[in-house]
């Protein structure tokens, strides 16, 4: 009994990082929804002023991209989205500050589980949670994108799905 519960944490470690591995990487995208359609669902209860506005930013910052490179080299994770540098973030959870291309600054952050491997980003204007989760088969990664704003009246929500 006591070597039971020696042993329970020790797999449960081990078949995380079984599945971590299994999530490691280059995935190309195979299905994408129409993002478009989605963001305008998202923004359609918004006034006419501020809904092109929206609507505009939303279309620039979640383009469905074709290839997703994710690794791990030591105490990190490296989440890379087409030829964009990738972002290296701590695999304990731990949220770095990390700046976009464009200058917006975010708070960012990995935490690995046994279903998913879930990435979160918190700027000043709202969050972004991007959560890969893999198939049985370990073919296929679903990319679940979740976006929040004060400024927006819902999330957008989409999926994007990628095969190895």
């Amino acid at each position: 009994m006591h070597l039971a519960k020696c042993l329970f944490p020790l797999l449960m470690v081990s078949g995380l990082a079984a599945q971590e591995a299994a999530w490691l990487g280059t995935w190309k995208l195979a299905t994408a929804p129409d993002i478009t359609a989605a963001i305008e669902k998202c923004t359609e209860e918004m006034s006419f002023i501020k809904r092109p506005i929206a609507r505009s930013r939303l279309k620039k910052l979640n383009p469905a991209y074709q290839r997703v490179v994710l690794s791990r080299s030591g105490g990190e994770f490296a989440i890379q989205f087409e030829d964009r540098q990738p972002i290296r973030v701590p695999a304990d959870g731990k949220a770095i500050a990390w700046t976009r291309e464009d200058g917006e600054k975010f708070m960012v952050s990995v935490k690995a589980a046994p279903e998913a491997l879930a990435q979160h980003y918190q700027g000043e204007d709202g969050a972004r949670d991007n959560r890969f989760r893999m198939d049985a088969t370990g073919t296929t990664l679903t990319l679940e994108v979740t976006v929040k704003s004060q400024k927006l009246p819902k999330a957008l929500t989409y999926e994007l799905i990628y095969k190895r």
